[in-house]
């Protein structure tokens, strides 16, 4: 009975939403109602794999050409994920749904799961303020392959599993390349670690292919809904173009890789801060409180440095709230929350911006990204401090806890 009542409101819910999508007025309705800008069909962004995986099968380079989804263009994810979809035979109208209500379900669980497992009055309270944000909304509203790979981390950060946890992250490495930045979740062990990152790797490798697509296909948004260096290289880059100053077509690679440059300094200044080369005694154990901060704490600054991402991918910021939250600089515990508030409701400001041109919309860019600086700050200062509990670094010889 424990079990069935634990379970019931993510059912519930997951219930609740799968009911809106078989209701086309009574979706753009309910979601329109939240400020979200909701799109026909329900769940567009599993859908368009589903339209991506037709122009496959008619034989199309899905990469270049992708003639079944004009909406959403050439393919932007890993082409496992056709493979999945067209294993599961989601193009059946009944399949694609219960696959829908089990991704949903599952991402309510979690959700539900932080909330128990956490005592700090703090942390429910920031938790219930995502769950009722546009980031959320818009997550389960487009069902985004971000909310699947979530999931698959946060299993693989809790399960004591060996096998099972490698197997999830690995998983989730396939489904989206940016989990690689989440593999020192596996520190505690030295031949767990360095296996785990040399497969990663080696898989890298072997879809270096997929990847070069994926990075030239996809969309760099300088929008208030996006972070990274690539979002602001391009919000530079339009800037320049609309008052005719010095960035173009010619030198803005350029001027996205000083900023890659730039953000990557900054990350190893501020690591530094708190990790101690040379000796020093390691922590046999590492905590859940850790593992969760090292996860999403690492998805965050990879992505920030080296990628242009939409907002919906703040959601691995929820697995740092445990350790943010039980730090003792109040000051930064609040600036993170407070940060991480308007962050989620960014696409919120989308909508107050207006004109993308405009000074307005400069101002509340400038001050959201400038939020999102700060968090990518503060989790650099406190991912040195965590690693340096569980990682030696001598002039000659790098050392784990075992």
């Amino acid at each position: 009975m424990k079990k069935i009542g634990i379970n019931l409101l993510p059912f519930l819910l997951a219930v609740f939403i799968i009911y809106l999508s078989y209701n086309s007025e009574l979706w753009l309705s309910f979601w329109g109602n939240l400020n979200i800008s909701p799109v026909i069909p329900p769940f567009s962004d599993l859908d368009s794999i589903l339209r991506t995986l037709l122009s496959k099968q008619f034989g199309f380079n899905v990469y270049l050409e992708n003639p079944y989804d004009p909406t959403h263009g050439v393919y932007l994810y890993p082409s496992i994920w056709l493979n999945i979809f067209e294993f599961l035979k989601l193009s059946t109208p009944i399949y694609f749904k219960i696959f829908n209500f089990i991704i949903i379900f599952i991402y309510f669980f979690i959700i539900q799961n932080l909330y128990i497992n956490n005592s700090k009055k703090i942390f429910k309270i920031f938790l219930i303020i995502f769950f009722f944000s546009t980031t959320n909304f818009l997550i389960l509203e487009r069902l985004n392959i971000e909310i699947i790979i979530f999931s698959l981390i946060y299993f693989a950060v809790i399960s004591k599993n060996h096998f099972l946890k490698a197997f999830l992250f690995v998983f989730a490495l396939a489904g989206k390349v940016f989990p690689i930045f989440s593999v020192f979740l596996f520190i505690k062990d030295k031949k767990q670690f360095s296996l785990i990152l040399f497969l990663s790797l080696a898989y890298l490798f072997f879809i270096r292919e997929e990847i070069y697509f994926m990075s030239i296909n996809i969309i760099e948004y300088a929008r208030i809904f996006a972070y990274g260096s690539g979002s602001v290289a391009k919000a530079l880059y339009y800037f320049s173009r609309e008052y005719d100053l010095f960035i173009n077509d010619q030198n803005y690679i350029y001027l996205k890789i000083s900023i890659i440059f730039l953000f990557s300094t900054i990350a190893i200044a501020l690591f530094k801060i708190n990790f101690i080369f040379g000796e020093k005694q390691l922590n046999k154990n590492i905590s859940l409180e850790d593992s969760l901060f090292l996860a999403g704490g690492g998805i965050y600054l990879g992505t920030f440095i080296f990628s242009a991402n939409v907002d919906y991918r703040l959601v691995f910021l929820l697995l740092t709230f445990t350790h943010i939250s039980n730090i003792n600089n109040l000051l930064i515990k609040y600036i993170y929350f407070f940060s991480c508030i308007i962050m989620f409701n960014s696409f919120l400001f989308e909508i107050l911006g207006g004109d993308p041109y405009s000074i307005r919309y400069y101002i509340l860019g400038s001050f959201i990204y400038s939020l999102k600086f700060i968090i990518f700050m503060i989790i650099c200062y406190y991912f040195g401090s965590i690693i340096n509990k569980y990682l030696k670094i001598n002039p000659r010889n790098i050392s784990f806890n075992t």
